[in-house]
């Protein structure tokens, strides 16, 4: 795909704000017939790690939330990745932010997320099958599958999942594509606690790790 293909990237304003419109969660991406695509936005980045961009994600995001009319948002997910910079040190950008939707009580929650980010003419549905866990009123949810859609198998692109919680937490689980790794970061740094062992997205809990079996 060509949202590969990365050369300037700008980060513009708007990040002092106290409220913010959905907009500002926005991706613009311009192909330059005489240069690189180029991602546009507030989220767009670069962030030097993608702890710092899972962190920017939630401070806009949650802000987002709070100054919503509607009932408060879900979460959303967002197409990450990397990019060397002039100095050839590796970048990290957002290149789309979609609404994360589904059943508020845990279970079937979903993104739809454009096939190619530079002519977004037609979309994958994510398809994030999850449960709840925690005491009540401190529960969070945490996805159990990372499933195609329209194709039926294993979710094959790298995505952040920001899962809104009503107490104004945020908790990212990050899909890694490639490695098939589940992680989840509440702010402290990323930590694998799952992967993806079968061709349908189903998640297996790692020995060990926070999540429930």
């Amino acid at each position: 795909m060509r949202w590969t293909v990365v050369g300037t990237l700008l980060l513009m304003g708007g990040a002092g704000a106290c409220a913010t419109s959905r907009a500002d969660l926005d991706i613009r991406v311009r192909e330059d017939p005489n240069g690189p695509v180029r991602y546009e936005g507030p989220l767009a980045g670069p962030y030097d790690d993608v702890d710092e961009l899972s962190e920017a994600g939630c401070e806009r995001m949650l802000k987002h939330a709070a100054s919503s009319r509607s009932t408060g948002a879900l979460g959303y997910c967002a197409v990450f990745f990397s990019a060397p910079d002039d100095e050839g040190r590796d970048r990290w950008f957002i290149g789309h932010v979609a609404d994360l939707t589904g059943d508020r009580r845990g279970g079937e929650r979903a993104c739809a997320i454009p096939i190619d980010l530079v002519e977004p003419n037609g979309v994958e549905v994510l398809s994030l099958q999850g449960r709840m866990e925690g005491a009540p009123g401190r529960a969070s949810w945490r996805p159990t599958r990372f499933l195609n859609q329209r194709t039926g198998a294993t979710w094959e692109r790298d995505v952040l999942v920001f899962s809104l919680e009503g107490s104004g937490k945020c908790t990212v689980h990050g899909f890694v594509g490639f490695s098939r790794v589940v992680t989840v970061s509440q702010g402290d740094g990323f930590r694998p606690v799952g992967t993806v062992y079968d061709e349908r997205g189903a998640v297996q809990v790692l020995a060990g790790s926070e999540w429930l079996p």
